[in-house]
């Protein structure tokens, strides 16, 4: 990377510093086959969690690149480094999860168009991880020093059984005085998270013993029980507030047309604005399985895997009313949602943060999944305005 000895840090008032987003929007483009280039390796790279360590070494690879100082890889995984500044009073924390929901297999070469990506987990979350990697790059192609030194981290075991471990073991154990942080996702431009959704994610696993007895009454296979239990689990009441839902991720029953399987597997998520809530219903479904493992002589057992307190910044903090007069600038329609992510661990260790997406996406999660190169810049532009005002001061509480 160039650097520019007499570049100075961008001390601008918060109107001078929204008036030059549109030309940093402009500016960044001039990096988009540098960019881009980033974006499709990280995407081409397997990362499921708990086996991320090829991609962190890709990031820890372009962290020696950019010659950053502090270039480390921890226990769990995470691949950090520091971005030094020209005071360095401050730590400002811009990370990504390197962990995807796709396995080893499922990452052919991704399909770059003239406006789009298409492959599996590039939103979710190469792009995002793309961005981190990148930042010194972009500062630097923009002229822009900060003051604060910058922690660049890409973080493991975020998602699924995941638990935010790798986020969680990266902030007990590298303790660094965060001024602020930043979590970047590859989707959407416009988020905007600064709270933390408490939820339960678990698993509900179904076996059918070699005794079973196939002529009692509701006697059937794994994929009819766990069909009951999942009816059994709408019906419970909801309510409209606090804010709450029950989700399933997926059902996993039997390996062909004739055989009528003795295993299966339902995975599901409990969200809620109220931990008491989520307690009351945690309650509820273990109660469910014990009788339903009763009634129908099957083997029912739930298994939590992860869980999340509610946490949050308040909407009135300078830190999320910057942020959202960033977005007005550039266009950007904010989408308010609570996060489940890393963000939740952050603002759960006490530090003020919020979560940025940057580009469009559509077929989330799915093999197909697809961002729009396009809104891509205003998403950076987004990101490195709001760099540049925790810098400046304009996201301090008095």
């Amino acid at each position: 990377m160039t650097k520019k000895k007499n570049a100075k840090p961008e001390k601008l008032s918060i109107e001078q510093l929204i008036g030059v987003l549109p030309a940093y929007v402009e500016k960044l483009k001039q990096a988009r086959e540098l960019f881009l280039a980033n974006v499709v390796m990280f995407g081409e790279i397997p990362g499921p969690t708990f086996r991320e360590t090829r991609r962190s070494q890709f990031m820890l690879d372009r962290f020696h690149e950019s010659d950053l100082h502090d270039v480390f890889m921890d226990e769990s995984g995470n691949a950090s480094a520091i971005l030094p500044g020209t005071r360095r009073s401050n730590v400002i924390m811009v990370s990504a999860h390197a962990d995807t929901v796709f396995e080893e297999d499922s990452h052919p070469a991704m399909l770059v168009g003239q406006d789009s990506i298409t492959g599996p987990a590039i939103a979710d979350n190469s792009l995002g991880l793309a961005t981190v990697a990148s930042l010194p790059m972009l500062l630097d192609r923009l002229g822009i020093r900060l003051a604060d030194d910058l922690l660049l981290v890409g973080t493991t075991r975020s998602l699924g059984r995941g638990n935010l471990d790798g986020m969680k073991n990266f902030l007990s154990t590298r303790r660094v005085p965060i001024r602020m942080g930043i979590c970047v996702e590859g989707a959407d431009l416009g988020r905007l998270s600064y709270s933390g959704l408490g939820m339960v994610r678990g698993e509900i696993q179904l076996k059918i013993p070699p005794d079973y007895d196939w002529n009692r009454f509701g006697a059937s296979g794994a994929i009819g029980h766990l069909a009951r239990v999942v009816n059994s689990i709408m019906e419970i009441p909801i309510p409209r507030e606090p804010k709450t839902r029950i989700a399933f991720g997926s059902l996993r029953c039997g390996t062909s047309y004739d055989t009528i399987p003795r295993r299966g597997a339902l995975r599901f998520e409990i969200r809620s604005e109220d931990d008491a809530m989520l307690t009351e219903l945690e309650g509820k479904l273990k109660d469910m399985i014990d009788e339903f493992s009763l009634r129908h002589g099957a083997e029912f057992k739930m298994e939590i895997i992860a869980r999340g307190n509610n946490c949050c910044i308040p909407f009135s903090h300078p830190l999320v009313k910057t942020t959202r007069q960033i977005m007005d600038a550039l266009k950007v329609d904010p989408i308010v949602t609570p996060s489940s992510g890393d963000l939740s661990a952050l603002i759960d260790a006490g530090y003020p943060g919020v979560t940025l997406g940057i580009s469009r996406v559509e077929n989330s999660r799915e093999e197909n999944e697809t961002i729009s190169i396009e809104p891509i810049f205003r998403g950076l532009a987004q990101l490195v305005g709001l760099l540049c005002a925790i810098d400046s001061g304009h996201c301090d509480e008095s």
